[in-house]
């Protein structure tokens, strides 16, 4: 967990669970698998292979390791996204809602 230290509303949990990203384009839906690096209340960072735009609307289903747990499902607004390593992006995504 991120320390005290950082001024955040909401404590982030490192989750590293496989993530399906849904982005709704003119030609037709986009599927990218990504990994959801962390999860709070409002927002979560993912590891991606492509960048994703500022400001696009994405809709995404956070797997569950569990049968017992259901996956976490909604929709977000990508806020940030920035190179990460030499062949990948880590994007931060406001959670708009939550299916």
């Amino acid at each position: 967990m991120i320390g005290r230290d950082e001024q955040r509303s909401y404590y982030r949990m490192m989750i590293n669970a496989d993530c399906s990203i849904l982005i709704d384009t003119l030609e037709a839906p986009q599927e990218i698998n990504a990994i959801c690096r962390d999860l709070s209340s409002n927002g979560m960072a993912l590891e991606i292979d492509q960048a994703l735009d500022i400001g696009q609307n994405i809709s995404f289903v956070v797997h569950s390791a569990s049968e017992q747990i259901p996956s976490l499902t909604g929709k977000g607004k990508v806020l940030r996204c920035h190179p990460e390593g030499s062949s990948g992006f880590l994007c931060g995504v406001e959670i708009i809602e939550l299916i």
